[in-house]
């Protein structure tokens, strides 16, 4: 880092360059933080001292705590759904630098608290991103509902409510500048919903699938271009300005490393694979996320197969990027999206974005965040939730009600604690962690031991002649 200081002085580097290669090392510096909490429990002070309850003690929500989202403005405020289920809105300046700190929501919403709030579990939940204060979210449960909830002061309330008779999994709403303001849900059913926020009105599916969607992704690149993700083991990208099934232009194959080739640049004797094709399977198991690059080259997806897979959006290609044999994504009672957190694009160096995974095992779930490499797979680092070894499991509580269980990461690229990078948590016991970077001690290099090895010889031996003298 010292080398990228020296050159920023120099000017032989651009300002963006070091901003990238900084925040790659804050990246890769990333740690827990348990002294900062969230508790939406009445009576907790906000100011720290050694009366703070134990961790045990400090729940967001009730249940577990299945979703969040953070505004992409500022990045100030979060957005948390429980089973519960409760919905909470966090302030995440109100601790300033502060690393021990419990968290109080600026806002809330439960089941007994207004008549239209949600009556079952959370499913998904985002921030409306066209205003630069947030001041409107879009919730999705159980209870077979997307609602749309304006943020008032500490209070939130439902504005509209779109019954979808059936289960949704996901929502999601394009931030492009000319997006249709249409959220694409995808639920128990085949086709992926379309809701139009202009008229308040459901207006058709994408049809493709051949059983439930878990995941659907807006291309950030452009507006018309959804991709969803299944149960049926597939990836579909829709164009929604087609109609029925001609909306579904192409399917992304595993077995597939070359793409979609030109006619004018393919060999005579190569042919390409169709663009849509309703045998391709991106894994070999439900596929429970799928991810855009922020500059749209790649999408990211992962599958019940215990794999992660980067494609080339333009051609369709399997990159064929192997993350190792430490991912875990096995199946589980209860469907629901589980996708990777991509560093966005402008803060990572090009070609070396970071790519965050909570590990999710029904058998050993042991509560873990890897920072992987995306282009090439390289493991980075693990992050554990602390404390769980010392912890014993509490009877009758499933292993989805447990602290390791993570349903949900939000990244925060402009945070006050540490040095301006931050991870949020929700786990199953219904807690919210934080993980903030911290500044590593650079290990010296072996000039530098051989001159402090030196430096201290002469001392001794200055030291020993002082003893001489004194002794004569």
């Amino acid at each position: 880092m010292n080398s990228y200081l020296l050159n920023r002085a120099l000017g032989s580097i651009t300002p963006s360059s070091f901003h990238r290669a900084q925040t790659t090392r804050l990246v890769h510096n990333i740690e827990p933080a348990p002294g900062i909490r969230f508790s939406s429990q009445p009576g907790n002070s906000r100011e720290v001292d050694t009366r703070i309850p134990s961790s045990d003690e400090v729940f967001a929500h009730r249940a577990g705590a299945n979703v969040l989202a953070i505004d992409q403005y500022e990045g100030r405020f979060m957005v948390s759904g429980g089973a519960d289920p409760s919905i909470h809105l966090w302030d995440l300046e109100a601790r300033g630098s502060e690393l021990s700190y419990i968290h109080e929501p600026v806002a809330s919403i439960t089941k007994f608290s207004h008549e239209s709030a949600h009556t079952h579990a959370i499913t998904s939940i985002s921030i409306y991103p066209f205003d630069p204060t947030p001041s409107t979210i879009l919730t999705t449960s159980h209870d077979g509902t997307l609602k749309l909830s304006a943020l008032q002061p500490a209070m939130i309330s439902p504005v509209h409510t779109f019954r979808l008779d059936c289960t949704p999994y996901t929502h999601s709403l394009s931030s492009h500048p000319s997006s249709p303001l249409l959220v694409a849900v995808g639920t128990s059913e085949k086709p992926v919903r379309l809701l139009d926020l202009r008229s308040g009105l459901s207006t058709h599916g994408l049809p493709g699938h051949s059983s439930a969607v878990l995941s659907v992704s807006w291309a950030p690149h452009q507006p018309h271009i959804l991709a969803s993700a299944s149960t049926d083991n597939r990836v579909i990208l829709f164009d929604i300005r087609r109609a029925g099934h001609n909306s579904a232009i192409a399917t992304l194959d595993m077995d597939d490393a070359v793409g979609l080739v030109p006619p004018c640049s393919a060999p005579t004797s190569y042919r390409s694979r169709a663009a849509f094709s309703p045998h391709a399977r991106a894994h070999n198991g439900a596929v429970t996320g799928v991810r855009w690059t922020a500059d749209g080259a790649y999408l990211v997806t992962a599958g019940q197969d215990a794999r992660i897979r980067v494609w080339e959006a333009a051609t369709g290609a399997n990159t064929l990027v192997h993350f190792g044999p430490r991912v875990q994504n096995t199946s589980s009672s209860q469907l629901a999206e589980r996708a990777p957190v991509i560093v966005p694009h402008g803060h990572m160096d090009a070609g070396h974005e970071t790519l965050l995974w909570a590990n999710f095992s029904d058998s050993d779930d042991r509560g873990e965040i890897f920072l992987l490499e995306l282009r090439e797979g390289t493991f980075i680092k693990r992050l554990r939730v602390p404390g769980l070894m010392a912890r014993r499991p509490q009877p009758g509580r499933s292993n989805a009600l447990s602290a390791a269980r993570i349903n949900s990461l939000a990244w925060r690229g402009n945070g006050a604690s540490g040095e301006g990078i931050e991870v949020f948590s929700a786990h199953g016991d219904g807690t919210l962690r934080a993980w903030v970077s911290r500044e590593a001690e650079e290990e010296p290099t072996e000039a530098e031991e051989l001159e402090q090895a030196d430096r201290k010889r002469k001392r001794d031996v200055l030291e020993e002649i002082y003893r001489g003298f004194m002794s004569v």
